[in-house]
């Protein structure tokens, strides 16, 4: 086996990861029928949610089923929201359930879950599309209700957290049927603005509150803007298709603005620290340079100025007086190349015209000794030739006279020329007779003549006993 062995909670472990981090599972809504429903004292539900096909186990802590407002009981017919995940004790798919209503609410669900799944299929939820968020952005957009508690929230958190930013409200409604137009609108204003991050806030609701949120032309509106996004939309239960696309997804509006800004107090702390270092690195490096200012300072240059240019100045001299030397040098022995030159130039045309010579003595040899050449090999090409006639008729000429000889050998022993004195060949189907027994009486067969075959039927037929067959 190529793989390696794993514990069993290693690979259960991993499914449970695996799970958790596909965005379709989060926020999935189920329609279905209650069963096996337990309410221990701890005020967990544990129940199962099926259909006439499946069954899938499902708990829901006390916190979120506290706002459970209608009566649960097994065989009531409800829909679900939660996440899918793996109980790893027991190595058990389960739902994690965060929401529950009747049944008759579950046509919002199905297209909430209709469009995310095929919003997730485009691509708009995948991570390598999501912006990044700015580390300390001092330019901020807020895209919420005006006068809301979420936008109060908003407000005080940021200027607790991070004063130093300058904010710009776009208020917008954030609930009812003409919300999702207005929400993009602001939104897109916001990203025309060149704001570095943009937050869009809401407080918590019901599902039918929130449902501008899930709209279609919103996701794709955040999708394609420039700017990066947050969103802090209900409570922390709460997932809108909003959330999915955002850029990053808070829990809260609080939350929200935790994520977008820094907390000053933890900046200031970490400039300070760095201010500290600053400041000891200048210092050391102030000091070194004093120590090395003061060596410098020492030096015998610094005490004689002079003595820095005048060694310069000597060997200058020295190369000027060199200089004016090697110029008069240089004229005597132009004077004197100017004659070697000449000389060279004589003897060069003379040894030109010697090889000229020489060449052309060698060019006239070489002619003679090639057409002396020529003439051997073409005598010899003629004797091979002559020679190699002699060699293919001979064996030529023993060849066809033992082809004839042959040829009359054959036709004195060829059956066609027995026929010629006055014998036959009876033949049956193709078949030449030897006996008598091979025919019967009525039977069809075919003579052989010298010119020509007789065709005949079996008259009658009588065999020789002990009588020569040749009389």
């Amino acid at each position: 086996m190529s793989r390696r062995v794993v514990p069993v909670s290693t690979l259960i472990h991993y499914l449970k990861e695996y799970l958790d981090s596909d965005p379709v599972l989060h926020g999935v809504m189920i329609e279905g029928e209650i069963s096996n429903l337990r309410k221990p004292y701890s005020g967990h539900w544990y129940f199962s949610i099926k259909d006439e096909k499946a069954s899938l186990p499902c708990v829901m802590f006390s916190s979120a089923n506290r706002r459970v407002s209608f009566d649960v009981k097994n065989g009531g017919k409800v829909v679900l929201k939660g996440d899918v995940t793996v109980y790893e004790s027991e190595g058990r798919m389960q739902m994690l359930v965060s929401a529950m209503q009747p049944s008759g609410i579950g046509d919002l669900y199905l297209r909430l879950e209709a469009l995310k799944k095929k919003l997730s299929a485009e691509g708009c939820f995948d991570a390598a599309h999501k912006k990044p968020i700015p580390p300390y952005p001092m330019n901020i957009a807020l895209v919420t209700g005006n006068n809301t508690a979420a936008r109060e929230d908003a407000l005080i958190t940021l200027k607790k957290r991070w004063p130093v930013a300058s904010l710009y409200e776009y208020p917008c409604p954030v609930q009812g049927m003409d919300a999702a137009p207005r929400i993009i609108e602001a939104l897109q204003k916001a990203d025309a603005n060149g704001h570095e991050i943009i937050l869009l806030v809401r407080g918590g609701g019901s599902l039918e509150d929130l449902w501008c949120f899930n709209d279609e032309n919103l996701a794709r509106c955040i999708y394609d803007l420039k700017t990066p996004v947050i969103t802090g939309i209900g409570h922390e239960i709460d997932f809108t298709i909003a959330d999915y696309v955002a850029d990053l997804r808070a829990n809260t509006p609080t939350g929200a603005i935790e994520a977008a800004v820094p907390d000053i107090m933890e900046v200031k702390s970490v400039l300070n620290h760095y201010r500290v270092v600053l400041e000891t690195d200048i210092s050391h490096k102030l000091k070194n340079a004093r120590e090395q200012q003061r060596r410098m300072e020492g030096h015998p240059v610094f005490q004689d100025p002079q003595r820095l240019f005048a060694e310069k100045a000597m060997h200058l001299d020295y190369m000027s007086e060199k200089l004016m030397h090697f110029s008069v040098r240089a004229d005597r022995e132009r004077v004197g190349m100017q004659k070697v030159f000449q000389k060279f130039e004589r003897l060069m045309h003379s040894h030109t015209n010697q090889i000229q010579s020489v060449l052309q003595l060698s060019e006239t040899r070489m002619i003679q000794a090639m057409k002396h050449h020529k003439m051997i090999v073409q005598n010899n090409l003629s004797v091979s030739e002559e020679a190699l006639r002699r060699n293919i008729m001979l064996p030529l000429t023993d060849s066809q006279k033992r082809l004839s000889q042959n040829a009359a050998l054959l036709d004195a022993y060829s059956p066609l020329k027995i026929l010629s004195r006055g014998y036959s060949i009876t033949m049956k189907d193709d078949h030449a007779l030897v006996s008598v027994d091979e025919v019967n009486k009525e039977d069809n067969i075919s003579i052989r003549l010298s010119d020509g075959t007789v065709y005949a039927n079996v008259y009658d037929k009588e065999k020789n006993h002990g009588r020569n067959p040749d009389i």
